[in-house]
């Protein structure tokens, strides 16, 4: 399991996002990815792996279940943080967890 935040580059609280728009945002753009079932705010299985998402104070949690190859987890984590930045009109920045 691996784990990030995205939060905005000044600190500032990142989100959230209006609930409708998750599925547009949350699901990286080219990777396949499916909405299922289970914790989180909203929760997609990608790649063979399950991703979770919670708002937090003082962003967005991302947890990784499943993880085959970190390398690919970090590109799908950082499509995810541009999208959610474009959504909310701020820099978004990953933070390992």
């Amino acid at each position: 399991m691996l784990e990030y935040l995205l939060a905005t580059d000044d600190d500032d609280f990142l989100g959230p996002m209006r609930s409708n728009r998750s599925p547009d945002v949350l699901r990286p753009t080219g990777w396949g990815a499916v909405p299922v079932a289970g914790d989180g705010d909203y929760r997609i299985a990608v790649e063979g792996m399950e991703i979770e998402f919670a708002w937090e104070m003082p962003g967005l949690q991302v947890t990784v279940h499943g993880v085959s190859d970190k390398s690919v987890v970090e590109e799908l984590v950082a499509t995810i943080a541009r999208q959610v930045g474009t959504e909310l009109a701020v820099r978004v920045r990953v933070i390992p967890l």
